[in-house]
């Protein structure tokens, strides 16, 4: 058995490397318009031309000159979002999800406790003792 695409994958027979760079140019001038609201999350990017996230994601791994373009519209939706939950435009809190669940934002931890507790360090000087 070859090794083509599975019977009725209909994007083997859609996408020209012209017609997924001309879709993700589109979707990058989408991305880059901050007057829009629809640009915080690369689902609503896509759905704005029309077409899905994962054509895009398709996309990018097929053709390495859209790749780059792809790369471009999530750096942009990152910062959209950033921007968007810091000015108060959309709800912080559903930013924050955003970035975590699609750009790899985390919480940070300190490395020095592994977020364990410590117990406080008291210094006795003793009495008597005296500073300098």
């Amino acid at each position: 058995m070859g090794a083509g695409a599975p019977k009725g994958n209909k994007n083997a027979e859609k996408w020209t490397l012209e017609k997924g760079v001309e879709l993700l140019q589109e979707c990058v001038e989408i991305s880059e318009d901050q007057e829009l609201d629809c640009n915080d999350f690369i689902g609503e990017v896509a759905q704005a031309a029309g077409t899905t996230r994962q054509t895009l994601d398709y996309l990018g791994e097929k053709f390495e000159e859209c790749k780059e373009l792809l790369n471009r519209v999530k750096s942009n939706c990152e910062a959209n979002c950033f921007r968007n939950a810091k000015k108060g435009s959309i709800n912080s809190a559903l930013g924050i999800i955003n970035l975590k669940s699609n750009h790899g934002w985390t919480d940070r931890v300190d490395q020095t406790t592994k977020g364990e507790k410590t117990a406080p360090v008291i210094v006795n000087l003793g009495e008597g003792e005296k500073d300098g």
